[in-house]
């Protein structure tokens, strides 16, 4: 019951020490100002009249008052049902941290049904349990982060079971102030959502098998088609149908591509740490183009460099010009004759280095486009489907970006971004 109520409570114990008071004082006073009867008359009728005017007043007020608070009470009641039947954790502390309310669903979760909890603490609350002594006392950090937010914040809450599993929340905390800014209440309310996360593990693990899945068929894939090769010329040599001295050459290259594919795949599965310098990024660009010149030249293609300034990046050099050799090379395979590439490096904001690749062949249409770095995906007869695959691992190891845009018969754009060095050399 608030205190608004109880006052009215006790009105009637007032009205009780006033009524005679108000009587035994308007008497004495019509005595002492010696008035004639009918001037006493008059006063004690006015005085009666004024006496139940205000008594009515006063019960009419009183009435309505109670009759308010009656409805308060059952609004209470029923908010108080409302919440005690909520299949989510709810409590409301005050601004001390001190418990007001739980309901049923909480009270279970922490072995506290039966105890008195209003007005206490956290920590006082933790006396009561050993098994979540531990979880109270953590309440008690996340309380106070909400606070310093300053806002509604949101976390994952982990309580343990005695069964030995656990339940996971997604717990919201709503900190109310006063208006002159001071800790009013804390309110808190968990959704479990333990059976959701099983779900998203499973999820994920089945995504992970299916990606494994299709990993596994390129693999295979890629892999009979030299070995079927290898096998045939053996067969060809064991049956003195052919010398096998006039085809090592080729036997070597098709090995030699199973090793490629194996190491590609090693270095997608199992990145080796890179050693990381100071490095320029222009030096690096420019001997990966001069590596192309004689054959963009055969080819008739022009390679246009573009940087007017000079840019310094932390990179590992021989993983970097893999990259650019990749990209180059798609490049010129994608212009027939009479093509032309530019590269432009420049500075993309304060953070990072721009490196533009620009070509003006084929182009891809969006449905191939989308589906570049992916795994063994390749438009080319004889690729593999692992250099942009690669390509994109070399990068976002060096914590940079690549980002391709293509249209048919009009070329390919690809940038490259790099951390940039703040002080360059």
């Amino acid at each position: 019951m608030n205190k608004n109520t109880d006052f009215f409570r006790i009105v009637p114990f007032l009205y009780v020490i006033i009524g005679p008071v108000w009587i035994i004082g308007t008497d004495y006073f019509l005595a002492v100002f010696n008035l004639s009867d009918e001037q006493i008359l008059f006063f004690d009728t006015i005085k009666g009249f004024l006496f139940v005017f205000l008594t009515a007043i006063l019960l009419f007020v009183l009435i309505n008052k109670l009759r308010d608070s009656k409805q308060i009470e059952e609004e209470k009641e029923k908010l108080s049902f409302l919440i005690d039947t909520m299949p989510d954790f709810v409590s409301f502390k005050d601004g001390e941290g001190k418990w007001l309310q739980i309901n049923k669903f909480g009270a279970q979760l922490f072995e506290l049904e039966g105890i008195d909890y209003k007005g206490k603490t956290d920590k006082e609350m933790a006396e009561y349990t050993d098994f979540y002594h531990d979880a109270l006392i953590y309440c008690i950090e996340t309380d106070e982060e909400a606070w310093k937010v300053g806002k509604v914040s949101r976390c994952e809450e982990i309580i343990p079971l005695r069964n030995g599993s656990n339940k996971i929340f997604d717990a919201f905390k709503v900190p109310i102030f006063n208006n002159d800014g001071s800790r009013k209440g804390l309110v808190v309310i968990g959704r479990e959502i333990t059976a959701l996360k099983e779900a998203e593990r499973k999820l994920i693990q089945s995504e992970k098998m299916s990606a494994l899945g299709e990993l596994s068929a390129g693999i295979a894939h890629e892999i009979r088609n030299p070995l079927a090769i290898i096998k045939g010329y053996l067969q060809m040599g064991q049956e003195k149908t052919i010398k096998l001295d006039e085809h090592i050459n080729l036997l070597v290259t098709e090995i030699d591509r199973i090793n490629s594919i194996v190491n590609e795949l090693l270095m997608i599965a199992k990145p080796t740490d890179m050693l990381l310098e100071n490095n320029n990024i222009n030096k690096i660009v420019r001997e990966v183009v001069q590596l192309f010149s004689i054959e963009a030249s055969k080819q008739q293609t022009k390679i246009n460099v573009n940087d007017l300034d000079q840019f310094h990046t932390y990179c590992n050099e021989s993983k970097l010009k893999q990259v650019f050799i990749n990209i180059l090379k798609n490049a010129l395979e994608a212009i027939t004759t009479n093509g032309e590439i530019n590269i432009s490096i420049y500075e993309k904001d304060e953070n990072y280095i721009g490196i533009k690749i620009e070509d003006n062949g084929c182009g891809m249409e969006e449905s191939h486009l989308q589906h570049i770095g992916d795994p063994f995906y390749s438009l080319k007869e004889k690729g593999i489907g692992l250099g942009m695959t690669v390509s994109h691992s070399i990068i976002e190891a060096h914590k940079g970006s690549i980002k391709i845009t293509s249209q048919v018969n009009i070329g390919t754009s690809i940038e490259v971004l790099l951390p940039k060095l703040n002080d360059s050399l």
